[in-house]
């Protein structure tokens, strides 16, 4: 399933507003999935709220302490080459129901 969704590009910073897919947010399962994803992604990515701090997506600790709940805008960014392939890819699982296994899909 693909997510609509606008990148922006702003001072060199690619960026993309989605919409937490996961019923009980991004918490535990959802949010280690997150920093699962993130660690594979270069250059790196953050998230926050519209109008929030930017947190590392690498880090469970600082994923869980933004309290993203289900239907919250999240802004996923990153720059440098790359940028925008990894603000699609985390975007596209944010805006999942992660907590339905079913809904978890491996690339081959």
């Amino acid at each position: 399933m693909e997510t609509e969704m606008e990148l922006k590009e702003e001072a060199g910073v690619i960026s993309a507003e989605v919409v937490v897919g996961s019923k009980s947010g991004l918490h535990a399962r959802p949010a280690a999935m997150v920093v699962a994803l993130a660690g594979t992604l270069d250059p790196a990515v953050t998230l926050r709220k519209p109008d929030g701090m930017a947190v590392n997506a690498r880090s469970i600790v600082k994923v869980l302490s933004q309290n993203f709940c289900h239907g919250d805008v999240v802004v996923v960014e990153s720059s440098g080459d790359g940028a925008e392939d990894s603000v699609r890819e985390m975007a596209e699982l944010v805006a999942r129901e992660l907590d339905d296994e079913d809904s978890v899909e491996t690339s081959d």
